[in-house]
């Protein structure tokens, strides 16, 4: 009697609440009403699709449903938990059913791929449908979730016809990658690497793919301005955060809208929709984007498959852009960070030609320093106003590049 009595509240829990259905402001009379399971609503597709001018057609012997107009073809099949739309495959957050023998489907499917304006009401379990309207594109569209055959990242499109950045460590030694945008939809065709700059860890790349929502960029960058991050960390596709800048130079933006594993590649826009940069890394206690003016900079200037960058071959070189400040008799340098890099070494000399001697790092009481920001290395000699510094990359204890001398003076 006690799961005779189970089984009843949770029939009614699932199926007592009453949906209704409005088309453009009209009760759209359904052969089978709107459902609540799992906390999705499901709605008869026929009954939905056919009013806004789509030939729907069932097949029984396949158990699947495909609905068609001039511009659209959506394709489901019961108890799959993805759509085909227009030969791209779409997750869905519930699968197709069939109750009283009607095909039910997600509500937020349709609301997406119908064509159509269509909203849920919670309050009075009503689903309204407006016709003839355009949902304008969100600053969500502009960002993609990727996912290669080695790990998982973001992506930022930047033009209609398939320009999307990324890190490059995000496909460094792939072979394979699918791309999903905002709506759901995946695309698994070819994937072209046109542009790179992997010491500054960016990627472009270019798929063959037209009409997509670019974000608009911008190149004001304010310590103090708010911001917000829209990637997919952990595989949470398109996720924000909100922070602001805590400070910049050419190379790099620290904010603190926090970012996490698969964040790389997401964009930093400001509170307006605009572009600003590009998620790249974090620490401890700080993330970090590279400017959208320095990823705008990377040549287009290769045409590489994505499958060729297992073989790609990638060895850090010197550390570039060496810049530095004087503040209380201590001068701080700061650099471009080095992809790949383990750690740093700095050489000093009083001429310009040396000799140079390795520096030694007191903290760690080692030869080792590590970028930071706003800067990686504070040094003061009260006995000259004047010096000379090298930096050095150095990946697996192998010393990758040198830059070149950078003189350091009070009076320069």
């Amino acid at each position: 009697m006690i799961a005779i009595c189970f089984l009843w509240f949770t029939f009614i829990s699932v199926f007592g609440a009453q949906v209704t259905v409005y088309l453009n402001d009209s009760l759209l009379d359904c052969r089978q009403s709107p459902m609540i399971i799992n906390d999705r609503v499901l709605v008869p597709m026929r009954d939905i699709m056919e009013p806004l001018g789509y030939e729907v057609v069932w097949n029984a012997q396949e158990e699947s449903i495909k609905a068609t107009n001039d511009t659209t073809s959506i394709q489901l099949q019961i108890d799959a938990n993805y759509a085909i739309v227009n030969g791209n495959h779409v997750v869905l957050d519930a699968a197709p059913t069939i109750i009283h023998d009607i095909t039910m489907v997600p509500l937020r499917f349709l609301t997406t791929y119908s064509g159509a304006a269509v909203t849920w009401d919670a309050d009075t379990y009503t689903v309204n449908i407006q016709t003839n309207t355009q949902q304008a594109p969100t600053i969500a569209d502009s960002a993609v979730y990727i996912q290669t055959n080695k790990i998982q990242g973001s992506g930022i499109i930047l033009s209609s016809d398939g320009l999307i950045a990324t890190n490059y460590h995000v496909i460094e030694n792939a072979s394979t990658a699918q791309i999903i945008f905002q709506n759901g939809t995946v695309y698994s065709d070819a994937i072209t690497v046109v542009g790179l700059d992997p010491q500054a860890d960016i990627a472009l790349l270019k798929i063959n793919r037209t009409g997509l929502h670019a974000a608009t960029t911008s190149q004001q960058v304010q310590t103090g301005a708010s911001v917000m991050t829209i990637s997919s960390p952990n595989g949470n596709r398109n996720t924000t955060t909100y922070g602001t800048i805590q400070g910049h130079n050419g190379d790099i933006i620290s904010f603190t809208a926090p970012i996490q594993h698969g964040s790389s590649g997401g964009g930093l826009f400001l509170e307006n929709g605009q572009l600003i940069g590009m998620c790249s890394a974090y620490s401890n206690t700080q993330y970090f984007a590279i400017p959208i003016a320095k990823v705008l900079a990377v040549p287009q200037n290769m045409s590489l498959p994505l499958s060729s960058m297992k073989n790609y071959n990638y060895t850090p070189s010197a550390p570039r852009n060496i810049a530095y400040t004087k503040e209380d008799g201590y001068f701080y340098l700061s650099w471009e960070p080095v992809y790949g890099a383990d750690y740093y070494y700095i050489y000093i000399s009083l001429t310009p030609d040396g000799p140079f001697q390795k520096m030694k790092n007191t903290t760690l009481q080692s030869e080792q320093w590590y970028w930071n920001f706003p800067y990686a290395f504070g040094v003061s000699l009260p006995y000259t106003d004047t010096f000379y510094l090298r930096v050095a990359a150095v990946s697996d204890g192998v010393i990758c590049g040198t830059s070149e001398t950078i003189k350091i003076s009070s009076t320069t």
